[in-house]
This record gives C-alpha cells, structure tokens and sequence, in this order.
C-alpha cells in the first residue's frame, strides 16, 4: 500500500528545457519505467518463438549470455574505475551511477523473465516511499537488500548466461553443419570437431535424437533461471513478514479511525440537518394543530401544505446520508449502475468503463464505490479538469481501478486533498494505491483490491 508523489518539475518543462518533444519524452519514459516488455517485445513475437516453448526458450537463453556479459562489463568497469576514485570523491557519483543502472538492469530481467517466461515478479521498490530529495532516496535505496540482490542476480548472470548460451546454441551447431562443411568450413561440437561433410550429415543426425533430450535440458534450464530469479530479484519472505505486519498494523488503527470519523459525521448530520428539521416539523404541527383548534383553518393549511414540503426535504437528506452510508442501487444493480449514477451526478463528463462478469463481495463493491465517489470528487473540486474517466476491471484475483483527469495534476496525499483517506480505506482490505500526478499533466489514481 503507497502513493508515488509528484515529481518537482513537469515532463512539459523538462522536454520544453531541453528540446524534447513532451509526447516522445513520456513515451520513452513510460518503455523504460512502466512498459518494459517492449523492449522484448519484438524478439518474443518473431514467428514461432512465442507459439513454441522450445524456440521461447532458446532466445531466453541466449538472451540470458548475452545480457549477462553486458552486464557484467558495466559492473566490472563501473566498480573498477569508481572505487579508486573514491578518494578524490569523482568515484562516488560512478559508483551511484553503476548500482543505478545495474538496478534498472533487474527492473528489465524482471521484465523479461515475465516475457518469456510468464512469471511476475514484483519489483522490491514499487511500495518504497519517494519523499525526500535524490540523495536522501539513493541513501535509502543502497540500506535495502534488494539492491544488493539485484547486483548479485546480474553478476550471477554472466556465468549462468554463458552456460545456457553453450546449451542454447548446441541444437542450433547439429543443424548448421552441414552447410558450413559443404562451403568447405569445419565446425566445433563441443569437443567433436566436425570437418567433412559427411561427418557433418551424421552430426545432424546425432542431432535430431539428441532433440529430445536438449529441448528437455533446455526447458529444464530456463525454469531454474525463473526460480533463481524469484529468489533474488523478488522480495525475501522476511522482508514481506515484515512489511505485512506494518501495513496491518496501519490499517488496523486507520480503520479504527475511519470508523470513528464515519460515525461523528453521520451524528453531525443528523444532529445538523435532518433532526432540526425534524424538531421545526413537529413544531409547525403543533401549531396547525392548535389553529385548527381554534378555527383558524386557512391558516393551519397553509402550515401543513408547508410541512409537507419540509417533509420532502427531511426525506431527501436521509436518502442521502443512507447514499453515503451504502446506497441501494449498488446493492441492488451492482458496481457499473452505481459508479454509472455517480458519473451521472458529476459537474464535469466522466467516461466510465466497467468490465466484471460478475458480481463481486459486497466489502470490494462498497470500497470500490467510494472511492470512486472521493476521487470524482477531488476531481471536481480540486483539479480543474475538463473530463475524467474511471476505468474498472477484475484482472485475475484482483479489481483494478484507474480514475484519470486532464487536470492540474500535483495531488499530494499529504495536503489534505483527501487521498489519504482513500489509501486508509484501500489498506483496510490488503489492497494498495498508486498516485501518479506531474504538474501541468493531470493525475491518474491506481487501485488494486484482492477479491478472490
């Protein structure tokens, strides 16, 4: 559970600072930061690789060998030439440098490991707080384990990779020599050296029995490099303990606070709003019943034409307190009829997508709602937006909302814009919040509840 907050500057200013045009800057950013399997996109979609595991495999594997010396190579030189100067201190910003992108290197193996292999890893620092300045960031990053896991992954990675390069490419020597024998070449497998072409033709077939064998191997190969991974570049069973006995500890006394809250602000309601109205209807009963009484009848009708329509009003504002309590269209029609009447209800056009086949349990739809409503409202009151669009979807075991506006952007879950309240109520369920609002670009609200 954790926001991101805004960073000081806009991606408007900084593209228009260096020249940049904003929507190439946003778009390499969001490859690099949020959309890295495109980056294995185009390997993985080339024909046959991602319809057959065999051929999937081979290209994770010589991936594998040849990421894995890349990256041992910027460590080397990047530790090499950094330590030394760390005594004239030119080395420390090298050394930053090298763990940075030796990080961001595991921020990619993670996506690639989920490319190819479809297993998701989540990154150790999506719920890291971002408060503070780029030092005091990078300080808190270098005193978790997971960067020094990352590094030992990626290290790892150089001889792992070598080996699964020489598995990969052994099916791939039976089936090339013959063509290089018949251009009057030799060709090397693994200690046979193979140099006329009928030697060649009987290396293809040894290669077609041992396929079977090497597909297995190679399968067999790329699923330990998943398990290996999900040890290191994942969170360690102590450090997710930990972290769920903090959130639950939050969330216990956040909710404990939001009821509390809750309650004061129905009895402020009904004390200020519909029991004095109560109170003045019961009085100007009183006295029609007394001018009745007395046989002034004009006069009582007109004070009950007036407590009837002070009756409507007493109606409609406890119709609204139970809205806020839980209203009936989402018990009765479901999360889309309800976030639907909202978006109705909204002063600015919001654009809903509702995607669940089915309904969900009624704890997930009441949050869900709610937030919904609160960050509609922010919206309205805060952000200066011309449209909005909420987004919602059950992705696996887990409800997915998104709220985006084309606002102010900056929403800071610290100022009181009422964002803090949502993280408490979306904590109470074990789920979690994400904020992404630059200056100048709008803010874009991510929910994630489990409703398994």
């Amino acid at each position: 559970m954790t926001s991101t907050d805004h960073p000081p500057t806009s991606p408007a200013d900084r593209a228009s600072r260096f020249g940049v045009p904003e929507d190439s800057l946003r778009r390499v950013s969001r490859t690099l930061t949020e959309e890295p399997e495109t980056i294995f996109g185009f390997i993985h979609d080339l024909p046959g690789i991602r319809s057959w595991k065999i051929l999937n495999d081979i290209a994770f594997l010589v991936l594998s060998g040849i990421l894995g010396i890349f990256w041992f190579v910027v460590a080397i030189v990047g530790f090499a030439v950094g330590a030394p100067l760390t005594v004239v201190f030119v080395g420390f910003p090298i050394l930053a440098l090298t763990i940075g992108a030796l990080v961001w290197g595991a921020h990619l193996e993670r996506a690639r490991i989920r490319t190819f292999l479809g297993i998701n890893i989540p990154s150790p620092y999506r719920d890291m707080p971002q408060d503070g300045g780029l030092v005091r960031r990078g300080w808190r990053m270098l005193r978790t384990s997971a960067v020094w896991r990352d590094v030992a992954y990626l290290l790892l990675l150089f001889p792992i990779g070598l080996l699964e390069l020489t598995i990969a490419l052994i099916p791939l020597q039976f089936a090339i020599a013959p063509i290089i024998t018949f251009f009057g070449g030799s060709t090397q497998i693994l200690w046979w050296n193979v140099n006329g072409f009928f030697e060649a033709i009987l290396a293809l077939l040894i290669g077609a029995v041992l396929l079977l064998p090497l597909s297995i191997l190679i399968n067999l190969m790329a699923s330990l490099h998943g398990q290996v991974a999900t040890r290191l570049l994942a969170k360690s069973t102590e450090e997710i303990l930990t972290e769920r006995v903090e959130e639950l500890t939050e969330s216990r006394s956040a909710v404990m606070k939001a009821m509390h809250l809750e309650r004061r602000r129905i009895e402020r309601d009904l004390h200020d709003g519909a029991q004095q109205r109560l109170v003045s209807l019961a009085m100007d009963l009183g006295r029609a019943r007394d001018r009745m009484e007395s046989g002034d009848t004009q006069s009582a009708e007109q004070l009950l034409v007036q407590s009837h329509e002070e009756t409507k009003v007493v109606l409609k504002e406890l119709r609204d307190l139970v809205r806020g309590i839980h209203p009936a269209v989402l018990s009765d029609r479901g999360l889309d009829a309800a976030i639907s009447a909202i978006a109705g209800r909204s002063p600015i056009p919001v654009d809903v997508e509702v995607e669940l086949p089915q309904r969900l349990p009624d704890e997930v739809e009441g949050t869900a709602y709610f937030f919904v409503v609160e960050a509609l409202t922010n919206i309205a009151k805060h952000a200066h937006a011309t449209e909005a669009n909420v987004n919602i979807r059950r992705n696996g075991e887990w409800l997915r909302i998104e709220v985006r506006d084309n606002g102010l952007g900056g929403a800071d879950p610290t100022h009181g814009s009422g964002l803090a309240g949502l993280r408490d109520r979306i904590g109470a369920l074990d789920g979690g919040m994400w904020i992404e609002s630059p200056n100048g670009g709008g803010t874009r609200l991510i929910v994630e509840i489990p409703c398994g």
